[in-house]
């Protein structure tokens, strides 16, 4: 049996009106919460990748989703639905 090697990228996608952008995230700024559940500081990621949340009022962002990248597969972990008409 040949064994496939997982490649395993975590990272926010964030979803704007007009773009949908992937920010991945270090393995090193990944948590593990107190109920074991994974995490990452969203804060950080945007630091990391050089944005602010002035940046995410620009692009519109609707949307931001926590994933687990499998290879070719997909899982959200957390999506968080953004109303900036409040």
């Amino acid at each position: 049996m040949d064994k496939k090697q997982l490649n395993v990228i975590y990272a926010y996608i964030i979803e704007g009106k007009d773009a949908k952008s992937t920010l991945n995230i270090a393995e090193e700024d990944l948590i593990e919460n107190a109920d074991g559940i994974l995490d990452c500081p969203f804060d950080s990621v945007l630091r990391k990748h050089n944005l602010t949340s002035n940046d995410l009022n620009k692009m519109h962002v609707s949307k931001l989703t926590f994933v687990k990248f499998i290879n070719e597969a997909t899982i959200t972990l957390k999506t968080i639905e953004l109303n900036i008409n409040l």
